[in-house]
């Protein structure tokens, strides 16, 4: 989940023009981030990272944001749709969850490639948040039917993806909110001397997508996946629970 992203009307303070580099793209982006501070390690370490990168090529390939977010959709969809279709195996669970990985890259890279190009639209950002939601919306669905149809676990076990679920969705919406009422609809960038905030990235791991993606590998062990997705699960809620009157005491503070 990249809040903001293609929807971005902020761009680097010198853009490179169309035919430039990969790398120089990539170091163009490098300077005109959005802050690493607070953000989930596998965003900060890996994900953003390998969105500058994806957003570099598409750049070079002449790719739109739109172009990027509908193949981030397609990744994703299509993992979703196997993670409900095919027999979890040590391949199959391992397969899905890269294509997911991609998807989320290509999430980021959406973004990017919008402030690469002197700014996004906000039709670009409705397509991005729709792509986003349809996503949130289905994935632990898909997991509750690939633990029902293939695995032995009891029924009750059910309720943990369909608790993340809901968990997840009041988290996305109310942090996107919130997002939108602070900044007044623009992203915050990297600034010199910013601290990048690591002991709540830290904290903050039951929420990163992408963590989330490294544990659907465990699916074809399903007892073992299920109390590590649990567990994560739990967490997910407690943040939820902490977050939610810390943002609304600083919007009522701010208004």
């Amino acid at each position: 989940m990249t809040p903001l992203s293609s929807g971005s009307t902020t761009a680097p303070d010198a853009a490179p023009p169309a035919g430039t580099s990969i790398a120089q793209s990539v170091r163009a982006l490098s300077r005109a981030q959005k802050s690493n501070a607070g953000a989930p390690l596998y965003s900060r370490i890996i994900n953003r990272p390998a969105g500058r990168v994806l957003a570099a090529v598409a750049h070079r390939l002449g790719l739109t944001p739109d172009q990027v977010t509908l193949l981030s959709a397609a990744c994703t969809y299509s993992a979703i749709a196997l993670i409900a279709l095919w027999r979890p195996s040590a391949l199959s669970a391992v397969a899905t969850a890269l294509l997911l990985m991609l998807g989320y890259a290509l999430d980021a890279a959406d973004g990017q490639l919008a402030r690469l190009r002197h700014g996004g639209s906000k039709a670009g950002e409705w397509l991005d948040h729709v792509a986003d939601v349809i996503k949130l919306s289905t994935i632990h669905s898909a997991i509750a039917i690939s633990l029902f149809r293939f695995t032995d676990v009891e029924p009750a076990a059910l309720l943990v993806p369909l608790a993340f679920g809901a968990v997840q969705s009041i988290h996305f919406f109310s942090y996107i909110l919130t997002y939108q009422l602070r900044y007044h609809g623009g992203t915050p960038m990297a600034r010199s001397g910013e601290r990048p905030g690591l002991l709540k990235s830290v904290l903050s791991a039951p929420t990163d997508y992408g963590l989330m993606c490294l544990v659907l590998m465990l699916r074809f062990l399903p007892h073992a996946f299920l109390w590590v997705y649990g567990v994560m699960m739990v967490g997910y809620a407690a943040y939820v629970a902490m977050a939610l009157p810390k943002w609304y005491l600083e919007l009522r503070r701010a208004s």
